[in-house]
Order: structure tokens, then sequence, then C-alpha cells
């Protein structure tokens, strides 16, 4: 009875200690934003916990809603323009942190929303896309070494229906974002603004006349 009474007790004691080990072991911590290399802003709605040898951070926010000119234009002589541009963004990802607390690597997913009109006559198109952006530190901590990726579809359609400006595919930037490493895919905006391929943009202007 002694005996059986021992192993019963043993038994307890041994499920306590497993039940009691993830808890122990394995817990994420609470980190503070402002001690990480660089720190995540605060307006990103941070919220970093340590994993394994490191911290990630949660990140989540909506930037003001914008409502001003595009940089398009459209028309000639009298008639030109700027396209006015509404837009809504909102933003999740996340931010990894190496054991020192030094970022090695961002991932974000964003969703954008708007319209361009034709300030003259009120004619308006609307446009959605979704894009994720990756960012790879070569130098922990350096968020201008490495690479930027962005990945996603861009559209812009009539109210009724029916796509007038397409983007897709994949762009590679340098980290400091002052070079394109590669690019497929259409990309009618970056031919147009970085390129100057104003025909690249024209079925926009065609749709808002």
């Amino acid at each position: 009875m002694k005996l059986k009474h021992f192993s019963r007790l043993l038994l307890v004691a041994l499920t306590a200690l497993i039940s009691s080990t993830p808890r122990t072991l394995f817990a994420q911590h609470s980190v503070d934003p402002a001690t990480l290399n660089p720190p995540v802003p605060p307006q990103f709605n941070p919220v970093c916990k340590s994993v394994g040898a490191g911290t990630i951070c949660t990140v989540q926010f909506s930037d003001p809603p914008f409502a001003g000119g595009s940089g398009v234009i459209c028309g000639t002589g009298a008639g030109t323009y700027e396209v006015f541009q509404t837009q809504n963004r909102s933003v999740n990802g996340h931010r990894y942190y190496d054991q020192n607390g030094n970022l090695t690597r961002r991932l974000f997913h964003e969703v954008d929303t708007g319209t361009f009109s034709n300030p003259l006559t009120n004619k308006a198109v609307f446009f959605s896309g979704g894009g994720t952006t990756l960012d790879d530190l070569s130098i922990p901590g350096d968020i201008n070494s490495g690479s930027e990726s962005f990945t996603g579809p861009f559209r812009v359609f009539l109210p009724r229906g029916g796509v007038v400006v397409f983007e897709a595919g994949r762009f590679v930037f340098s980290g400091d974002g002052n070079s394109v490493i590669s690019e497929s895919g259409p990309h009618p905006f970056f031919d147009y603004f970085e390129l100057g391929d104003t025909a690249a943009l024209q079925p926009l202007c065609d749709a808002l006349r």
C-alpha cells in the first residue's frame, strides 16, 4: 500500500512538472518596442514578443485618408488638368529582430482603395490593389541595407466594370529604395513616373474625358 501510495504521489508530481514546463521554458514575454533597433514607430501599434532567440513584432495601422493631386497630367491646352486622387491604405505585418534586438526582416501586407477623377468634370474611376513588401536586411539594424521586394496587383476600373489600367508582377529595390534591381510584369505607373512614358497612362486619361 505504501508503495502504491508513493507511486501515485510520484505520478502526480511528474504530471504537475510536465504541465508547467511549456509555460516555464517556452513562454513568450512582452518586449518594449522602444528598446529595439530601430524601434517600431508607435503609430504602427506594435505588439512585440520574445520568440526563441529573437523578437517578433506584429504591426497594424491605416494611413490618414489622402485627397490631392496624383501627379498624372491629362488633356491638352486649356483642357489640361492634374488627375485628382483619393486613397485609403491599411497595413498589417511583422518585424523580425535578432537576439541583439536588431531588425533583420520586415514583412507587410497592404490594401489600397480609392478614386481618380477629372476635377473639371468630376468624372471618376475607381482603383483597388493589394501588395506584399518584404525587406531582408544584409546588416541587422540597418534599414538601408539588403533589398526590398514588392509583389501584388493594382487595377483601375470603371464604375460599371471594365479594367482601365492594370499592374501586376514584382519589383526588387535596393535597400535604400533608390534603385530598381529587377522588375517584371506590366507597371504603367512606374513607366509613367520613372521612365517618362506619358502614353502608359493614356487609358486613364481617356476614361476621365
